[in-house]
């Protein structure tokens, strides 16, 4: 479409047919950088602790993603702020595929609701490329303490108002609010204890200083198959397959109790819609591959796959979720 032809027409004509040939040069750029695409190493940036639930499913699709094309895509954790420091760090980079975010439902619509000023809007700031797994959160407790169901712990709560400690992956994190909101619907009050990742809040609930938590199954069942703690419920709406005779919060007795994070691979906003459609199909097929399920699986996460589109309806959902949660149980960052 050349300017002599554009000439011909005036006014909203000429603009229209200016706005068509930007709207085909764009996506003619945008069909060149899929073709070449990856031509450099991926950053993955997983915003928590290595060794969680979310760098094991980061590093498992990071390593697919490496095999697959040939070219390095490397784990980036980048910690602090309950996520907000690596999300930001994606949002204000380059929209050209090589930077990405392994986001959970704590970066995709807690740190909105929770902060007065947070760094981003997940719905603004960002492609979602696609969904990667879930993960249930189990209520668990050190063994020595004296609750074998969720009715025992209850009750013991509240004959100890305030004195039994929970450690969280930090202030505002998915942990964090699945105990907060325990806290409300059972009607206790216990205390919170943020740490920076999971793994040393683990090792605190094993010494005996943290009481209880709730926590990726992953990180949990090896020292409930030890004896060393355990596991009295698991926060999704139904049982987790893997663990059928392990009741749900719900069932034992805290009426419409959910706690699960939703892991996805996200890109920052203006992200070519090729490409993410490019990343969003390689992805899918990652987590459809058996052995990638069986170590999800081995983690106590339940696989994934969604569309571009159905990843962004699952963000907004949560968004409005979670602004309810947080606003009606009045939290504040501490």
């Amino acid at each position: 479409m050349t300017l002599e032809f554009l000439h011909r027409f005036d006014g909203p004509v000429r603009l229209f047919a200016l706005f068509m040939a930007a709207a085909a040069a764009s996506d003619v750029l945008a069909q060149v950088n899929v073709t070449g695409y990856p031509a450099k190493s991926i950053r993955l940036v997983v915003p928590f602790a290595a060794g969680g639930a979310l760098d094991v499913v980061g590093r498992v699709v990071g390593g697919k993603l490496t095999e697959n094309w040939g070219k390095q895509v490397v784990i980036d954790n980048r910690l602090g702020a309950a996520g907000n420091i690596g999300a930001e760090y994606v949002a204000k980079a380059p929209p050209d595929g090589y930077t990405l975010l392994m986001s959970s439902v704590t970066t995709q619509a807690i740190n909105m609701s929770l902060l007065a000023k947070p760094p981003y809007d997940f719905v603004r700031d960002y492609a979602p490329v696609a969904l990667v797994a879930s993960a249930p959160l189990a209520l668990i407790v050190h063994s020595a303490l004296p609750a074998k169901s969720v009715k025992d712990f209850i009750a013991l709560a509240k004959a100890r108002p305030g004195e039994l400690n929970y450690f969280s992956s930090g202030t505002g994190s998915g942990t964090h609010l699945a105990a907060a909101i325990f806290d409300q619907l059972a009607g206790i009050r216990t205390t919170h204890v943020p740490y920076k990742g999971g793994a040393q809040g683990v090792a605190d609930l094993l010494s005996g200083e943290i009481q209880f938590a709730f926590s990726t199954i992953g990180l949990a069942m090896p020292y409930v198959e030890s004896g060393r703690l355990r596991m009295l419920a698991i926060g999704s709406r139904k049982r987790y397959s893997r663990l059928p005779n392990i009741p749900t919060v719900a069932e034992s007795g805290v009426r419409g109790y959910e706690a699960e994070q939703l892991y996805g691979v996200v890109a920052p906003a203006g992200t070519p819609p090729p490409l993410v459609n490019k990343l969003a199909g390689e992805i899918s097929a990652i987590v459809a591959q058996a052995d990638v399920r069986e170590r999800f699986y081995g983690q106590g996460i339940e696989p994934l796959t969604s569309t571009p589109e159905e990843f962004a309806a699952s963000i907004k959902a949560a968004v409005a979720k979670y602004s309810k949660i947080v606003k009606d149980l009045r939290l504040k960052p501490e």
